[in-house]
């Protein structure tokens, strides 16, 4: 199962937007800022990495490893654990009700059909939340590469012997995407399939270039107090630990960094001295 959450949260902005044309001129800086924060507190040293979870480990840039290099621990939205496949299931299926095919309109639901035949039986699709629904989909038109991001990180952390830790759990984060994405979302991402992965490789070429702002308008979305908020205030005091014990380095999905309720303002309201990183040779 790949890790989607930030995926989605782009999707659910992306595809709801009127834009019909996929068309993106990116900038190509000389020395882009990567979007690396350095949180201290008492001269110990917390690093938040913001990732988007689809992107390939190649894109991690220089500064970033240098960071993970030098930290105690490792920690991720999800760490290095495996989803209990029961527990998913249940969140994946309508057990009673409408199903899909009766919730969807009747070309959105014929539609969905025919894309995913040969992956999904229809009788399997027809039991699918529209969150589930909704990731198949992402994985059959705009798949992710072998190893994202938040994996090669991680796998770099285990090798050099270092603790490996998760912010949340698989069921935690999969029942946020089962009541924040609704039909309507998967109606909007059925139709703007065709330009998906036109869409995502535009948001990942942002990136690259430590685009703050832009990178704003790619993840912004109306059920960011749901999805991303929320989250961040959970987390914060798991990470304010991370201060006793060392400090350590942080990779979680970049919306979580920037907009409103991000984790490095909540920081610094809880008097933590935040400086993000200057350039791609920061340290």
């Amino acid at each position: 199962m790949q890790r989607l959450l930030v995926l989605v949260v782009a999707l659910v902005a992306a595809c709801g937007s009127p834009q019909q044309r996929c068309t993106i001129d990116v900038p190509k800086p000389a020395d882009p800022q990567p979007f690396l924060w350095r949180v201290t507190k008492d001269n110990v040293v917390v690093w938040l990495f913001g990732t988007i979870h689809n992107g390939s480990g190649d894109e991690v840039p220089a500064a970033a490893w240098g960071a993970l290099s030098g930290s105690l621990q490792f920690a991720s939205e999800l760490g290095d654990s495996e989803p209990d496949r029961d527990r998913v299931a249940k969140l994946a299926r309508i057990e009673s009700g409408k199903t899909l095919d009766f919730l969807l309109a009747p070309d959105d639901w014929y539609e969905l059909r025919d894309i995913m035949r040969g992956t999904v039986e229809e009788e399997d699709l027809r039991r699918y939340r529209p969150w589930f629904a909704m990731i198949r989909l992402t994985q059959k038109v705009a798949p992710s590469p072998s190893k994202t991001m938040d994996a090669a990180l991680a796998e770099r952390a285990k090798k050099a012997g270092k603790p490996v830790d998760a912010l949340e759990s698989w069921h935690d984060q999969f029942e946020t995407l089962a009541n924040s994405v609704g039909v309507k979302d998967l109606s909007d991402a059925i139709h703007a399939r065709k330009k998906m992965k036109c869409e995502l490789d535009g948001m990942l070429a942002f990136y690259v270039t430590g685009d703050a702002e832009a990178m704003k308008k790619w993840l912004a979305m109306d059920k960011s107090d749901q999805i991303l908020v929320a989250r961040n205030r959970k987390w914060l005091a798991q990470i304010e630990t991370y201060f006793a014990s060392g400090g350590a380095f942080i990779a979680v999905g970049l919306g979580h960094l920037i907009g409103d309720g991000n984790l490095p303002a909540l920081l610094v309201e809880k008097g933590y001295t935040v400086e993000r990183v200057p350039s791609s040779r920061g340290n």
